[in-house]
């Protein structure tokens, strides 16, 4: 099972009234593709339009059939309220995660965290997560060994709210993004900070696109958290469990690489720049 804010396949309502579907925008729906292509799996992700929700509401809280790029989607859309999902995803998951682990926030330049943004972290990103998590596990209801695939910084309290209920399932966390060291996590009050590493370690393997990546969660769990790390085994002792921290470069749709190259918009676009090219370099 893969979950993510995105998903696979995102629905609008076309100029004609015409209900359009077109593959979801982003790094991670592109990493992922491969692995549904070669191994079904159900995809449960947010309802982020107002055709995504009228979907959802059409299919009962049933997944969906899709196909998309000659891959076969199984997707779940998850509806949340409106508010909540704003101030999820437009107050806390973009400008201010999104920011602190690309290091544009320190504490130098920190952003105000006060009752709006307390709100938001309570009432819309913890509020997401929590129907999410419903999500899933309503999902692996009967199924005796589940695999959950959380992915990115947008579920990093879901994992928790599964292990509560599923003490048995296998839970992975994949973070699409760089982790930054731990001053830079020092901006966020320490009830969220202890809450989104509380959730990631509910997973019993949390993955990175880098070994420094992977060295600078095992510092924050460290140096936060208070935990004990093995830096050598890439492992986090919390709560009688072990977490593993590995890093796991993730490669392109090589075949969609080529798809997209040998299409004609490509071929044309090659062409242009051909043709603007100083003589010199047409030639290498």
């Amino acid at each position: 099972m893969i979950v993510s804010n995105r998903g696979p396949a995102q629905f609008e309502r076309g100029p004609d009234g015409e209900r359009t579907v077109q593959r979801g925008g982003g790094g991670l729906v592109t990493a992922l593709s491969g692995l549904v292509a070669h191994r079904g799996a159900l995809w449960i992700a947010s309802a982020m339009t107002n055709e995504d929700v009228a979907v959802s509401r059409e299919a009962g809280g049933r997944p969906v059939i899709q196909e998309l790029d000659g891959v076969t989607y199984e997707v779940l859309l998850v509806e949340s309220e409106s508010e909540a999902y704003d101030s999820f995803y437009n107050v806390i998951a973009n400008p201010i995660l999104w920011f602190i682990q690309h290091y544009l926030w320190d504490l130098s330049n920190a952003p105000d965290i006060r009752r709006e943004e307390a709100d938001a972290w309570d009432y819309g990103y913890k509020t997401v997560n929590a129907d999410i998590a419903r999500a899933v596990l309503a999902a692996i209801a009967d199924d005796a060994e589940p695999l959950v695939m959380f992915h990115d910084y947008h579920l990093y309290t879901c994992p928790a709210l599964v292990r509560a209920s599923r003490p048995d399932a296998v839970l992975h966390h994949f973070v699409h993004i760089p982790w930054s060291q731990p001053d830079s996590w020092r901006i966020l009050p320490g009830r969220m900070r202890e809450e989104i590493y509380r959730g990631l370690l509910a997973n019993d393997i949390i993955g990175f696109h880098t070994t420094a990546y992977c060295r600078n969660f095992l510092h924050c769990c460290r140096e936060l958290m208070e935990l004990e790390v093995d830096y050598k085994r890439g492992a986090v002792q919390h709560s009688g469990r072990e977490t593993w921290v590995r890093a796991y470069p993730l490669g392109i749709d090589a075949g969609r690489l080529d798809r997209a190259a040998e299409s004609e918009e490509v071929r044309e676009y090659e062409q242009e720049i051909l043709r603007t090219a100083p003589t010199s370099r047409r030639t290498c």
